[in-house]
């Protein structure tokens, strides 16, 4: 089993929202840049977007706070752009799981020892959709396939190589006893885009972050044939069962964070790290948290660095393990 978190107990969370104290000095004087590194609708976007919105109703920051996507490359294009604005204290970016594997698989050359990290902010996880004509009726059907020949149906993730859903979607293929380093992984620049090739019959399945699911499940236009999650999750993805339950002991787990450019001041650090504390134990973020089948995972500081350096490692392992394939 595949499992790349930390469990942190109440106490370390409540630690880690505690404002920063050299943070009642510097504070942005001009509108900050949010930076994502996918296309608008996906999990990241929307990261980014439920922050901004929060910041903006509480008038936390007192600047406009403007998303600007920039996707590709596994998000190293964001965060290239990112670095290149400066490390005023006035762009900062969402980081994902990529910040760890594009060094490792080849997609980007920023790493986490490129950025300054500011917060891991929490855990997601991911579901395998297919069409809602699809033949693929759960994942012993998928597994089927693949065991006859490991190229046999594609699938599709974002945002780039090295994405969470793209290591998502190896674990699980790994798990079901298929040669994984032969297998069809497409990547897409979000899972919205990834979606949109699944239903124009370009792939047989999508792995996407759980939240992106619900709407297309709504509409009757896809189907989830299971969860990479270590228990069901409630709302509209309550009946839909884990590999696990099928049988595919296979188990992968998300994080995303806020991260600033490499050489961020101290005092821009503090600034945002204590924003970033309001905004997480604010009532509406708990319930975002809820309607995204999020789950709170809160670290700063050196804690953050020393999860940053575990994750590189365990992301090395893996990635010699079940290798890439580039369509």
């Amino acid at each position: 089993m595949f499992r790349l978190v930390c469990m942190w107990t109440a106490a370390v969370l409540a630690a880690a929202l505690a404002p920063a104290a050299g943070a009642q000095g510097w504070k942005p004087a001009r509108p900050v840049a949010f930076v994502v590194g996918a296309a608008p609708g996906g999990s990241i976007d929307l990261t980014a977007r439920i922050l901004q919105r929060i910041w903006d109703d509480n008038r936390t920051v007192g600047t406009p706070i403007v998303v600007i996507n920039k996707p590709g490359a596994g998000n190293g294009i964001a965060w290239s752009y990112l670095n290149e604005r400066g490390a005023d204290g006035h762009a900062i970016a969402i980081g994902t799981t990529n910040l760890v594997s594009n060094p490792v698989i080849g997609s980007h050359s920023i790493g986490h020892r490129d950025i300054t990290p500011l917060a891991l902010l929490f855990d997601d996880y991911f579901i395998l959709l297919v069409k809602a004509d699809s033949p693929l009726k759960s994942v012993a059907d998928v597994r089927q396939r693949l065991a006859k020949d490991p190229a046999a149906l594609a699938i599709g993730f974002g945002p780039g190589l090295g994405a969470g859903s793209h290591t998502a979607a190896a674990v699980a293929v790994k798990a079901m006893g298929v040669d994984v380093t032969k297998g069809r992984f497409v990547p897409y620049r979000s899972a919205g885009e990834a979606i949109g090739a699944m239903l124009g019959g370009e792939i047989d399945i999508v792995s996407g972050t759980a939240v992106n699911a619900p709407p297309f499940l709504a509409a009757g236009r896809v189907r989830a044939i299971g969860l990479i999650a270590p228990q069901r999750l409630g709302g509209a993805l309550a009946t839909v069962p884990t590999l696990q339950e099928q049988g595919v002991n296979a188990l992968f787990t998300n994080w995303r964070t806020v991260i600033g450019p490499k050489g961020m001041r101290k005092d821009h650090v503090a600034y945002w790290e204590s924003a970033l504390a309001a905004a997480t134990s604010s009532e509406a973020w708990q319930k975002e948290l809820a309607r995204n089948f999020w789950r709170s995972n809160v670290l700063t500081g050196e804690a953050l660095a020393k999860f940053l350096d575990r994750q590189a490692g365990q992301f090395r392992a893996l990635w010699a393990e079940i290798g890439v394939r580039k369509p």
